[in-house]
């Protein structure tokens, strides 16, 4: 952890870099027993307004392997007391952090994900409550299979206690059951993207296609557990680590 002094109304204040969150990524396709490498798969970034938001308030991210960390500059809540810390510039109480993620044509062909840019896009956020075994998933609670639905190659539904993606496009008139192998493939039981994480570009209000977006919040969290910051906005240590998991396509 690198340290750093600077003066400030005469006195020493001693500011450090804190992990302020993180977020993992599990995709079986990009992983080895040595090596995971998602990261040439996709690439993540954050938006005109967040990439402000970084500059005012000291944040730095890193993406690398399958991980996305983002850490901040802090300072002692009550000096001479080194810890807690808190935030070396105060942060506002509407704090929201947005990461564009944009994806390889490699990625979505090992991937159970749709299509989306032009009229949609995953939207993964600290909003919902979907923990898993332990991990505090960004995704959603998956979508229940409706027969009259169209479902276009790479959705991810649940019917039951099952999971299927999609590997051939398919429309809710031509009544097609999830047992035809032609068009579902049962997949391990995991929270996966799915298409519950889909939702109009409108919606989002993402002016810039891509594939997904992060939204993660200061406050309006339905769960404490994926909340940012703790009481007075000192800094989580350790702090949060969320998920999101794929399911890779054959």
């Amino acid at each position: 952890m690198a340290v750093f002094t600077i003066q400030q109304t005469g006195e020493k204040v001693s500011t450090t870099w804190r992990e302020l969150f993180t977020i993992q990524f599990k995709h079986a396709w990009f992983e080895t027993t040595t090596e995971n490498f998602l990261s040439k798969g996709i690439r993540i970034v954050p938006d005109e307004d967040t990439q402000q938001l970084f500059t005012g308030h000291k944040i730095l991210y890193r993406f690398f392997g399958s991980s996305l960390v983002c850490f901040m500059q802090c300072i002692p809540f009550n000096p001479p007391d080194d810890e807690p810390k808190i935030p070396f510039v105060t942060v506002g109480s509407d704090l929201t952090i947005r990461f564009l993620v944009f994806s390889s044509s490699d990625f979505a062909d090992k991937t159970f994900v749709v299509p989306t840019g032009s009229k949609q896009v995953y939207l993964f956020t600290n909003k919902v409550n979907n923990q898993s075994g332990g991990q505090l998933m960004l995704t959603s609670p998956f979508e229940n299979y409706s027969p009259a639905t169209d479902y276009p190659v790479g959705s991810v539904v649940q019917s039951g206690s099952q999971l299927y993606g999609a590997i051939m496009s398919s429309a809710g008139a031509d009544n097609i059951p999830l047992s035809d192998t032609d068009y579902w493939k049962l997949l391990p039981t995991a929270p996966v993207v799915n298409n519950a994480d889909l939702q109009d570009r409108a919606t989002v209000k993402n002016d810039i296609a891509c594939f997904a977006v992060i939204d993660l919040y200061k406050n309006g969290t339905t769960n404490n557990s994926y909340r940012l910051f703790d009481t007075n906005d000192q800094i989580f240590n350790p702090a949060p680590v969320f998920t999101i998991q794929f399911a890779s396509r054959p």
